[in-house]
C-alpha cells in the first residue's frame, strides 16, 4: 500500500496524498464502503500512525462491516492512546462480542463502566454477554471464579498478565475459528486481517495467511511466505502450484518448470500449476507446447474461466485475434449456462474494437444467467457508452456497482463515460473511488489526471500523474500522459522529454506520435510533425485532425497540397453518406429551419463570433435549432439558451443517432461552426441528415474535405474567383465581410502611441509559435533593419518555455536581429502586451485570427499579406470589412515597404491610434444586425437553389 508514497519523510506531496486518502476514507464510510474505507485509512496510517481520528473511522468502518479482527485491532490501538475514553472501551468490546470472545468482552465493558458509571450502551452489552457467557458455562470450563482486568496477574499461576495469558488464549480460539470460516467461504481479505491479530503463527496459520495473500495478487508478500511452507509442505499441491506461479516473477525458469511439474504429480488436474507449466513454455519460446497445455486446461475444466482467458490472451499476443474470438466462443457452446463465458466473449468483443451492439448481447445473456453479475452490467454500460447512449451507460454501471460497489474498474468505466459527457466533477470522484479501493492502481491515477487535464487544473494533474508513475515507472501511457499534462502547462522541452522516454519504454506506443508532433510544431518543424502524424492516421482521430490543422500552416506547402490531404482524410475515415432523401416541403418563400452544430457554445473564442449571428437572426423567417456538443456548460452557454428555438444536447450521443435527430427535426439547412476543431461533429455531417449542409468559415477557415458538405460559406475577399478547385464544398460569397465582431466593453480604453514616449517602434504580435515559419521570421527581421531602434514583441502561451524563446531568439540571430531587440515572454490577460504595441504584425501564409480584432480595437494598425484561400485571407477579409484595403498587401515586398510606411509617420500613427476603434464601430465589420441579415439571405439563396434544382453536386 505505502508504494505511492516515495521515501520515508513526510514530503509536501506525501502530505497532500495523506490529505487526499483521509477524505476518501470519511467518504468511504459516509458512503458505507468499507473497502474504500479500510484501504484509504491504512495508507493514512501507514503515515500518521497516532492519528486518533482515522483510527476510530476504520475501527468503525470494520465493526460495522463486521470485519471484527480489524475492528479489534483499531480499538487496542485507540485504548493505548486513549484510555480513559469509555466510549472506546464500547466499541472494543463490541469488537470482541462480534468475535464471539466472551471474556473479553465483558472485561472491557466492565472497564468502560468504571470509566463511565452511567454508559447505558455498555451496561446493556455487559448484560447480553453474561448471558452467552453462562450459557456457554465459560466461567465454569475455565474455573475462573472471580473475573480479574485486563492488567491483573492472571489466576492459572502462568505469573502473566490475564490479558496476555487465559484472555488471549480465548480470544485466540475465537479469531481461529473464524479463520476457518473465512477461508472456507473464500474471504481472503477477511481472512489475512484475523491473521493479523492470530498468536503464535502456527503451520496453519502460515498457510491461510500465504495462500490468502496469493489468492488476493499480491505476489510480493505470497513469495516468502509460500517459499517457507513448500519446506515443511512439499506435498501439498495447492501450495506447490501458488510457489510455482509466484516464481515466474523471477529469473529462475527452471525452478518454475520443476515445481508446475510436482505438482501435477500430486493432483495431475491442479489448473494452477497446468497454467504456470503453460506460461513457462510461453517463456523459454515453446509456443506450440504453451497453446497445447491451455487447450488441454480448457478440455478438462471448460468452467476454468482463468484458463480460457489466459487461451485468449495468448492468442491476442499473437495477433490471431479472429481465434482467440472464436475460442471464446466455443466456451460458450459448450459451456451455454455459464455466465463468465457469455461474458468473455462481450469482453472481447469489445476490448478488440469490435461491435458494441453485438458485445453488449453477450453481456445482456451473462446477465439473464447470473442477474447479479456485476462485471457484465458494467461492461454492458461501456457498450452503451460506445453507441453513444450515456444515459443507458451510466444506469448500467451504477446497476453493476450496486452489486459490488468495491469493483474498481466499474468507478473506472463510469468515470470515463461521466469524463466523456463533459461532467468532469463526477468523473473526478468515480476516479478517487476506485483509488480508494485500490491505491496501487496506476490506471485509476492516470485517469483521475486526465479528468484536471480537461479542467485545466494542471498543477493538480502533474501531481497525480506522477503518483502513478511512481506506482508503473515503465508504463509507457503514463509517460505520454505527463508530456501532455506538461505541454499543456507550455514546460515543453520537459514535455518532449517525457515523449521521448515513451519511445524508450514502448517503441510501438502509436499515440506518442501525435503529441511530439505538437510539439516539434511548437518549434516550427512541420514538415516532421506531419510525418510523425502519417504514421498514426489509421489509428487515431485526433491525428487525422491534427494532419489538417497542421497542414494550414506549412509555410511550403501549394493549396493544392494542402487540399489534397483533406480529401484523403474524408474518403478514408469519415462516414459513407447514409441519407439521399428528405420529407422537407420545398417552399422558398416559407419559414426555414437552420441548425446549427458546434462545440464551442460557451467561453470559447469562437462564441465570439457565432452570438451576432445567432442574437440577431430573424425569428419570423427562421427557426433555430442549436445541437451543442459542449462538454461543460457555462453562462455564456445559458445565454445561448436564449437565442434558440431549440437547444438539443449532443454530448456522448453518438454521429448516427444526433443525425436521426437532426432528422426528425427536419432540418433545411445544417451549418457547421467548428471545421477540423476539437469535439467536431462532421462525421454527423457525412451521413447527410439535412438536405443542404453549409461550413461558415470561422470555424476552421477552410474546407471540410467533405462531399457531404454542399456550401463553404464566406465573402469574395476570403474566396478569390478560381478558388473553386481546392474545396470540397461550392464557395459560397457573401457581400463582405462574412463577420461582425462584437463592441467589447471589457476591454481597457485605448492608450496613447507608446513610441511618443520610447522615441522607437514597437511591432508585436499575439500569434502562437506555430505561425512563426522562416518566411515569417525573414521579413520581420528585415522589417526591423528598415525601420531603426524599431523592437519586436513576442507575446504567447508557449512563451512560457524559455527555451523556446531562445530557439525563436536564435533564428532572428541568423538573420542579424540581436536579442535586445526582441522581447519575448508570456503576459495574460494580454491588454498591457497590446498596449506596448504600435504597430502589430500580421503571419503569413496563414494569418492570425481573433488577435487582429483585437489589435484594432485597441488602437493598432496591422498590415497582411493576402496568401491562399482561405486561411491565408483572413487578415484581409478583416481590413476590407473596416474599410482599411490599403493595408492588405500581394508580396512579401509590398507587405514589408506598406509596415515600413507606417512606422515612418509617428503623428500619423498616433492619429490612427486615437480613431481606430471609433472607426471599427461605425464600419460593416462591428454592424451584427446587416451580418445576420446578409447570412440569412445566403441562407434563402441556398434553399432556392435546393428548391428549384436540386443538390448542387
Amino acid at each position: 500500500m505505502q508504494r505511492i508514497f516515495d521515501g520515508d519523510g513526510m514530503d509536501s506531496n506525501a502530505q497532500w496524498l495523506v490529505n487526499f486518502f483521509r477524505a476518501q476514507a470519511k467518504l468511504g464510510f459516509e458512503e458505507g464502503d468499507y473497502t474504500r474505507t479500510r484501504n484509504s485509512c491504512e495508507i493514512v496510517l501507514g503515515q500518521a500512525n497516532e492519528d486518533i481520528s482515522t483510527w476510530r473511522l476504520l475501527g468503525d468502518a470494520a465493526l460495522a462491516s463486521k470485519d471484527s479482527a480489524t475492528a479489534r485491532r483499531c480499538y487496542e490501538r485507540l485504548h493505548e492512546l486513549c484510555p480513559k475514553d469509555a466510549e472506546i472501551a464500547v466499541s472494543l468490546g463490541k469488537a470482541y462480542v462480534q468475535l464471539g470472545a466472551w471474556d473479553a468482552a465483558a472485561l472491557t465493558f466492565r472497564q468502560a463502566l468504571k470509566l463511565e458509571p452511567q454508559n447505558s450502551v455498555a451496561e446493556q452489552m455487559l448484560t447480553m454477554v453474561e448471558h452467552m457467557r453462562q450459557a456457554l458455562t465459560v466461567l465454569v470450563e475455565s474455573g475462573i471464579t472471580t473475573e480479574p482486568g485486563r492488567n491483573d496477574e492472571c489466576p492459572c499461576g502462568s505469573g502473566r498478565k490475564y490479558k496476555k495469558c487465559c484472555l488471549d488464549k480465548s480470544t485466540g480460539m475465537a479469531l481461529l475459528e473464524a479463520l476457518h470460516q473465512a477461508m472456507a467461504s473464500e474471504q481472503w481479505q477477511q481472512a489475512l486481517s484475523l491473521i493479523r491479530d492470530i498468536s503464535p503463527k502456527t503451520l496453519e496459520v502460515r498457510r491461510a495467511e500465504a495462500i490468502a495473500s496469493y489468492r488476493l495478487g499480491q505476489r510480493s508478500h505470497s513469495r516468502p511466505l509460500l517459499t517457507a511452507l513448500f519446506k515443511e509442505l512439499p506435498d501439498d499441491a495447492e501450495v506447490v502450484a501458488a510457489l510455482a506461479d509466484v516464481e515466474l516473477d523471477g529469473k529462475d525458469l527452471p525452478r518454475v518448470e520443476q515445481l508446475a511439474m510436482r505438482a501435477l504429480a500430486l493432483e495431475p488436474q491442479n489448473r494452477i500449476a497446468w497454467l504456470v507449466l503453460c506460461a513457462f513454455h510461453a517463456r523459454m519460446g515453446r509456443e506450440q507446447d504453451a497453446e497445447q497445455g491451455l487447450r488441454t486446461v480448457v478440455e478438462f475444466a471448460p468452467d476454468c474461466r482463468m484458463a480460457w482467458e489466459r487461451l485468449g490472451s495468448f492468442l491476442r499476443k499473437q495477433r490471431r485475434w479472429d481465434e482467440e474470438l472464436s475460442a471464446m466462443r466455443e466456451w460458450v457452446e459448450r459451456c451455454p449456462e455459464n455466465h463468465e463465458a457469455w461474458f468473455q466473449v462481450g469482453f472481447v468483443i469489445i476490448t478488440l474494437g469490435g461491435d458494441p451492439q453485438e458485445a453488449a448481447q453477450y453481456f445482456s445473456s451473462a446477465i439473464q444467467i447470473k442477474s447479479d453479475f456485476h462485471e457484465a452490467y458494467c461492461w454492458l454500460g461501456q457498450c452503451y457508452s460506445d453507441l453513444g447512449e450515456a444515459d443507458k451507460a451510466v444506469h448500467s454501471l451504477l446497476v453493476g456497482l450496486n452489486i459490488k460497489p468495491d469493483y474498481d474498474l466499474g468507478w473506472i468505466l463510469l468515470g470515463g463515460v461521466y469524463q466523456k459527457t463533459g461532467r468532469q466533477r463526477e468523473s473526478e470522484g468515480c476516479q478517487m473511488r476506485a483509488i480508494a479501493i485500490n491505491p496501487n492502481n496506476g490506471f485509476a491515477w492516470n485517469n483521475l489526471a486526465t479528468t484536471y487535464l480537461d479542467a485545466n487544473e494542471f498543477l493538480e494533474a502533474e501531481q497525480v500523474i506522477r503518483v502513478a508513475l511512481r506506482l508503473a515507472p515503465d508504463f509507457a501511457a503514463l509517460w505520454n500522459n505527463l508530456g501532455i499534462i506538461l505541454s499543456s502547462m507550455q514546460r515543453i522541452k520537459e514535455a518532449k522529454e517525457c515523449f521521448e522516454k515513451v519511445f524508450e519504454i514502448d517503441p510501438g506506443f502509436r499515440e506518442v506520435y501525435i503529441n511530439l508532433a505538437g510539439t516539434e510544431a511548437n518549434y516550427g518543424n512541420l514538415g516532421v510533425a506531419i510525418e510523425h502524424l502519417r504514421g498514426v492516421l489509421d489509428y487515431s482521430e485526433l491525428a487525422r485532425s491534427n494532419i489538417l490543422f497542421m497542414a494550414n500552416y506549412h509555410a511550403d506547402f501549394s493549396i493544392e497540397q494542402i487540399f489534397d490531404i483533406y480529401v484523403d482524410v474524408g474518403n478514408r475515415f469519415y462516414p459513407k453518406r447514409k441519407f439521399f432523401s428528405y420529407d422537407n416541403f420545398c417552399d422558398g418563400n416559407r419559414k426555414l429551419r437552420i441548425g446549427y452544430v458546434s462545440p464551442d457554445f460557451r467561453q470559447h473564442v469562437c462564441s465570439t463570433f457565432i452570438e451576432p449571428l445567432l442574437a440577431n437572426h430573424s425569428r419570423e423567417k427562421f427557426e433555430i435549432f442549436a445541437y451543442s456538443s459542449v462538454r461543460s456548460e457555462d453562462s455564456v452557454t445559458e445565454r445561448y439558451k436564449g437565442y434558440v428555438d431549440f437547444w438539443r444536447p449532443c454530448v456522448g450521443v453518438s454521429d448516427l443517432k444526433v443525425a436521426e435527430i437532426i432528422r426528425q427535426d427536419r432540418i433545411d439547412i445544417l451549418v457547421d461552426l467548428a471545421g477540423h476543431t476539437a469535439n467536431n461533429r462532421l462525421a454527423v455531417f457525412a451521413l447527410k441528415p439535412a438536405p443542404v449542409q453549409v461550413s461558415w468559415w470561422i470555424g476552421f477557415a477552410y474546407t471540410t474535405g467533405l462531399e457531404a458538405v454542399d456550401y463553404f460559406l464566406s465573402d469574395e475577399e476570403m474566396l478569390p474567383l478560381g478558388c473553386e478547385s481546392v474545396f470540397s464544398e461550392k464557395p459560397w460569397r457573401m457581400p463582405s465581410p462574412a463577420v461582425a465582431y462584437p463592441l467589447r466593453s471589457d476591454l481597457p480604453d485605448v492608450n496613447e502611441l507608446p513610441a511618443l514616449k520610447n522615441g522607437f517602434i514597437t511591432f508585436g504580435t499575439l500569434t502562437r509559435p506555430i505561425r512563426l515559419n522562416h518566411r515569417v521570421i525573414r521579413c520581420w527581421a528585415e522589417l526591423l533593419k528598415r525601420v531603426p531602434n524599431s523592437k519586436l514583441m513576442l507575446n504567447a502561451q508557449a512563451f512560457l518555455d524559455l527555451e523556446l524563446s531562445d530557439h525563436f531568439a536564435g533564428l532572428f540571430a541568423a538573420h542579424g536581429i540581436s536579442r535586445d531587440r526582441l522581447d519575448i515572454g508570456c503576459t495574460s490577460p494580454p491588454w498591457p502586451v497590446l498596449a506596448s504595441m504600435d504597430i502589430a504584425l500580421d503571419c503569413f501564409p496563414h494569418n492570425s485570427g481573433t488577435t487582429l480584432y483585437e489589435s484594432l480595437w485597441m488602437g493598432l494598425p496591422y498590415v497582411t499579406l493576402r496568401d491562399r484561400p482561405s486561411m491565408g485571407r483572413v487578415g484581409s477579409l478583416i481590413l476590407r470589412g473596416l474599410g482599411r484595403s490599403e493595408w492588405i498587401a500581394d508580396t512579401e515586398a509590398e507587405y514589408i515597404d506598406k509596415l515600413v510606411d507606417l512606422a515612418s509617420d509617428v503623428e500619423r500613427l498616433k492619429k490612427i491610434r486615437a480613431g481606430l476603434r471609433e472607426e471599427m464601430r461605425a464600419s460593416p465589420l462591428c454592424d451584427a444586425v446587416s451580418f445576420a441579415a446578409r447570412v440569412e439571405k445566403a441562407y434563402e439563396g441556398m434553399w432556392q437553389c435546393y428548391c428549384e434544382e436540386g443538390e448542387h453536386q
